[in-house]
């Protein structure tokens, strides 16, 4: 029985798509199907009920699920007992948000790449809900991401609270200090709506005001950054993601007399006793998010311990 038939056939419990699943594995739909059907053919039972709405599991393939996502992890298990002193080869998937991105993860990336130069990085840059989403579906192996509630299936590894800072152009919006009402009469930037940032500062906002305040989203931190040095609005955004427009003078930090919340960010991985290279990233991006926040004032950075 092959390893990457029982890889496929959990990714197909999980996603119950098989395009769906062709994508994830970076192959095609009938090689997929091929697995399955030789994997039900050594099993000599159906694992799946196909219908034009997709996939289900029948009794049998509920059964095997446990066991297969057992022998899945011990292998990967065994596998990184054997070769963590060793060079290691092979591939991680790692969804990150912009604002890490802007901060430490090049230093990450480059303290990685030293220790496992033979493991390459497969990157999906997104929002910390497609990251989450992401890791349900199996599509990444971590998440640099915040958190939005609780969910057993998933663990999370505190990287630190980035303070949030409202910045605009200090030639289109010059003032210093402002009460929380009167930036509300401005156009405000932010992050892309059902975000956990923008969902953040729905809150804020509501705390605030009972007039609907006119927010422009953006999926894109340098979209909200360039639009922010423009003078379109100001924009409430983490200081350690505009730290070199705040010294070059293109933005600049309007005081308000309410404090914005901190955004919590996390190393989001899928719950398991079994230790792999995933754990080996985890602890690296957390000892980068220590040292990161020990180079700078709390004002960028709080420090996840």
């Amino acid at each position: 029985m092959q390893l990457r038939f029982l890889e496929t056939f959990i990714h197909l419990a999980k996603v119950r798509n098989f395009r769906k699943v062709a994508d994830l594995l970076h192959t095609t739909q009938p090689v997929i199907s091929s697995r399955i059907n030789a994997l039900e053919n050594e099993l000599g039972t159906r694992l799946f009920e196909r219908s034009k709405r997709g996939v289900q599991l029948t009794s049998e393939g509920r059964v095997l699920l446990p066991h297969a996502e057992m022998v899945v992890e011990l292998t990967n298990e065994m596998k990184w007992l054997v070769n963590k002193n060793r060079k290691m080869t092979g591939s991680l998937r790692v969804g990150v948000t912009d604002t890490i991105l802007r901060s430490w993860f090049v230093q990450l990336m480059e303290c990685f790449r030293e220790k496992y130069p033979g493991v390459n990085i497969e990157m999906l840059s997104s929002t910390s809900a497609d990251v989450i989403q992401s890791l349900r579906d199996h599509a990444v192996d971590v998440g640099l991401a915040m958190r939005d509630g609780n969910d057993p299936k998933l663990d999370f590894v505190p990287l630190g609270s980035f303070p949030v800072a409202w910045v605009a152009s200090p030639t289109a919006f010059p003032i210093r200090r402002a009460a929380v009402g009167t930036l509300l009469d401005l156009p405000i930037l932010s992050f892309p709506k059902n975000s956990i940032p923008y969902k953040t500062l729905e809150r804020y906002l509501k705390m605030h005001s009972k007039v609907r305040v006119n927010v422009h989203s953006s999926n894109s931190i340098a979209t909200i950054v360039q639009m922010a040095e423009e003078g379109l609005g100001i924009a409430p955004m983490p200081r350690a993601v505009v730290m070199k427009e705040l010294a070059s003078g293109t933005l600049h930090e309007i005081t308000v007399d309410v404090e914005f919340p901190p955004l919590e960010f996390f190393a989001i991985t899928e719950a398991s006793p079994r230790k792999t290279l995933r754990d080996e990233f985890v602890e690296m991006a957390r000892q980068q998010a220590i040292a990161y926040s020990s180079r700078f004032p709390d004002d960028y950075l709080i420090n996840p311990d």
